[in-house]
């Protein structure tokens, strides 16, 4: 049986799992299961792992599973992304 989203059971997260800032609009993050902000999904689009988690989370839509947790994030995306937020911050 494949697993199937429902708009209706989706929940807004008030603020970004990455940064903490509030949020109105959210998106999930494709490196594991992080309700993100805009910003931070600029920032992850430009993460060195990015292509790799984007095309892993499409292979796993692709095989049925709605439910892929991601490939998770490297010490390399993961200290790329804290400069950004960092860089953001001080901006």
């Amino acid at each position: 049986m494949q697993n199937t989203f429902n708009p209706k059971e989706y929940i807004h997260m008030p603020n970004c799992d990455r940064c903490n800032k509030p949020t109105t609009v959210s998106i999930m993050s494709v490196f594991n299961t992080e309700t993100i902000c805009g910003a931070c999904k600029d920032d992850e689009r430009q993460a060195p792992g990015y292509a790799a988690a984007r095309d892993a989370e499409r292979n796993a839509v692709r095989s049925g599973n709605y439910n892929f947790a991601g490939v998770g994030l490297s010490a390399t995306d993961h200290v790329f992304l804290a400069e950004r937020r960092k860089a953001r911050a001080t901006a």
